[in-house]
């Protein structure tokens, strides 16, 4: 494989073959990006700290691959960690104020296992306060800014590392989604995000948005990369009382087996749908299956979706309501306008409906399961929006006015309900030059055949996520 891009542009795949070549070490590529943080970062915000142990860390990395020894399947590549994880190098805000200044005792489990497999913490992402938002606009800490275009959210909740990403900030990044809050930004900023099977990834040390909702997943330049990193991410910890007991296969080596039946729901998830995106994603699926003789389209109706988002809605807020009970009562001056009016929102959602929304969730989960058994995959776009203004709250689709915040997750957040994986991969730009994703939904536990199916999408698909006026 020739590297003929620069070293701040490169996928994690391009990144192990420099270093094992010694076209540069991992110091000097962790270096080379925390300057190009302290740079980007003012204009940003993608970054709330960086980790003052990373050039000491590349460093042993670089001696131990100097003497041969083992380094990990992730030795020397630069990963940044959303501020929801708990680090033991650095305070971790959650994206608010109650805990900013206390220093974790241990880092999470999703943390170590990066560690261990030789992976470089760079540094800690910004988010959309406690991970209770689409937007990534953070009170706090400052907003999030696309670089793609400097006046456009991210998309959130993950928005520090979809923008660390697309800026060339670093290699790769973890992030958690609850309604979408991985492959929203990873669709509007241009890259690969993926939300693995409810549980697949433990959330131990992570801070809870809605625990049978949250997920733990990479944010990626390709497919092949987000199959490397849930190589070392996935696997059951004890410590995550929804973590799967389930044995953790190579991801990024899955065989399509002849033909692939792609099902394409119409129905709910092309409608209310910006003019821009649906001819991008419709042009990307014609392309798809131009070029791919094995994969067949047929159309499909997903059971039950339209109940998806009142469940949705009553299951995450009441969860959240929960997880928020004691610094709602005791400091409320704390939160954000917008977080702190959700989760009082919180308070009108009966009991009887939470237990009605789980109610939905078994039967929805039981019949998308259902349909997996009569196509391999699902296709939809992955938000309905491209990337709307910071600070818009409203927009239009066609003569119908939509709240930005809440439709964003119109077609993401059905699966965290159901649990299963999804994963989204750019798929071109409007004509206002901004990303759309193109989401591709599996079975669950199947997430070989849905990055095999991926990856297949994204060779007829060709992108380089680095955003225009950062490759310099």
């Amino acid at each position: 494989m020739e590297i003929s891009v620069e070293p701040y542009e490169w996928t994690i795949v391009e990144t192990l073959r420099a270093l094992e070549r010694r076209i540069c070490s991992a110091e000097e590529l962790t270096r080379l990006l925390l300057s190009r943080i302290e740079q980007a970062n003012p204009v940003l915000h993608a970054f709330l700290a960086v980790s003052e142990r990373a050039i000491e860390d590349a460093r042993v990395i670089d001696e131990r691959r100097r003497a041969g020894a083992p380094v990990g399947p992730l030795g020397g590549v630069p990963v940044a960690i959303k501020d929801l994880m708990d680090t033991d190098f650095a305070p971790t805000t959650y994206g608010g104020l109650h805990r900013r200044d206390v220093l974790p005792a241990a880092s999470a489990a999703v943390v170590r296992r990066l560690q261990r497999a030789g992976a470089i913490i760079i540094g800690k992402t910004n988010l959309h306060e406690y991970a209770y938002g689409t937007t990534s606009e953070n009170p706090h800490y400052g907003n999030c800014v696309n670089p793609w275009n400097r006046a456009k959210i991210t998309g959130g909740s993950s928005g520090g590392s979809a923008a660390a990403i697309a800026a060339g900030l670093c290699t790769a990044a973890v992030g958690t989604d609850t309604g979408g809050s991985i492959r929203i930004p990873a669709a509007l900023t241009g890259h690969v995000g993926l939300k693995p099977t409810h549980g697949l990834v433990p959330a131990s040390g992570v801070f809870p948005l809605a625990p049978s909702l949250d997920h733990v997943g990479p944010m990626t330049r390709t497919v092949q990369d987000a199959a490397l990193m849930l190589n070392v991410m996935a696997g059951y910890d004890p410590r995550d009382p929804h973590a799967l007991r389930a044995p953790v296969p190579s991801y990024e080596s899955g065989v399509l087996a002849q033909p692939v039946r792609i099902g394409v729901p119409k129905r709910f998830f092309f409608d209310k749908c910006q003019a821009g995106v649906l001819q991008t994603v419709t042009e990307a699926l014609r392309r798809v299956e131009r070029d791919c003789p094995a994969f067949s389209f047929e159309e499909v109706v997903v059971p039950y979706i339209e109940e998806v988002p009142e469940a949705q809605n009553a299951v995450i807020g009441s969860e959240a309501r929960a997880v928020h009970a004691d610094w709602l009562r005791d400091q409320p001056a704390l939160y954000g306008e917008d977080v702190r009016q959700r989760l009082e929102a919180a308070d009108a959602i009966p009991g009887y409906q939470y237990v009605q929304a789980l109610e939905v969730r078994r039967r929805f989960r039981s019949a998308v399961e259902r349909l997996l058994s009569e196509v391999d995959v699902l296709v939809t776009p992955t938000t309905p929006l491209a990337a709307t203004d910071i600070g818009q709250a409203k927009t239009h689709i066609r003569t119908l006015e939509v709240t930005v915040r809440s439709h964003l997750t119109r077609y993401t957040n059905p699966w965290n309900l159901s649990g299963l994986p999804a994963v989204t991969i750019p798929c071109g730009l409007t004509v206002d030059q901004l990303p759309v994703g193109l989401q591709l939904i599996g079975p669950a536990r199947a997430e070989r055949k849905l990055l095999a199916v991926a990856r297949r999408f994204e060779e007829v698909l060709p992108w380089r996520s680095i955003a225009p006026d950062f490759r310099t």
